[in-house]
């Protein structure tokens, strides 16, 4: 059914959006383990807003991939070295920080400050956002769900691609969503150490991604290593 000032569906537009946001957050990685690990460590809100703020990430490159934005693409694929150079760095003193985090005490003026509260919130949400921005491979990953879906001309249209960008994001929340509901349901089964081996566990996590990260700009074979394995 064809809906006037539409080039596609804007139902069907809607739906696969949120399916391509929603299968390209699944994969495990960084984000995930900052999640996890906020959500249950400080609650469901900081676990909401670490999955928003990569959900927004996610929004940023289906923008890019839908509106067909050649000359962000071309900067991300030129630089594509720097980029998971200072992705790699971000993440391995995010994981080094995690690891020697302390738990808040009772009575602890700094813990309890609203200033505090409110720029610790703002900044669960802008970690998990700059995670995601700075993988150039996410950006690749929409081109490619974008062209095998046939909606890399979907830009032309200011309203398509305005669905399917809010699709995009609507299907990335749901998956995190559903990573903060049950790592919540675990919070109660942590106690004080577990919490603690929990902050050791997620920070080596996130540190091994940086790691990993600044390991594949040495000069081997990657591709033909990758190729060999099938991968």
């Amino acid at each position: 059914m064809h809906v006037p000032g539409f080039a596609f569906n804007p139902i069907v537009l809607a739906i696969e959006g949120a399916v391509i946001g929603f299968l390209i957050a699944v994969p495990v990685g960084p984000a995930a383990a900052l999640c996890i690990r906020r959500s249950i460590t400080f609650g469901a809100v900081a676990g909401y807003l670490t999955g928003l703020g990569a959900a927004l990430g996610d929004a940023v490159f289906g923008a890019v991939a839908a509106f067909g934005l050649s000359f962000v693409q071309e900067f991300v694929e030129l630089h594509e070295a720097w980029l998971r150079g200072i992705g790699g760095l971000i993440l391995i003193g995010m994981g080094w920080s995690t690891m020697r985090h302390r738990l808040p005490t009772i009575g602890d003026p700094v813990a309890e400050d609203r200033e505090h509260f409110i720029a610790t919130h703002f900044h669960f949400a802008t970690s998990s956002f700059f995670i995601t921005v700075f993988n150039p491979l996410t950006v690749m990953a929409f081109g490619a769900a974008f062209a095998g879906r046939n909606l890399a001309g979907v830009g032309a249209s200011l309203p398509d691609a305005a669905i399917l960008v809010a699709g995009v994001f609507a299907g990335a929340v749901a998956w995190w969503a559903i990573v903060c509901t049950a790592s919540v349901a675990l919070r109660q089964h942590f106690t004080g150490k577990g919490i603690l081996w929990l902050n050791r566990i997620t920070g080596a996590v996130i540190l091994a991604f940086g790691v990993v990260a600044l390991i594949s700009l040495l000069p081997l074979p990657w591709r033909h290593w990758a190729k060999a394995l099938n991968l």
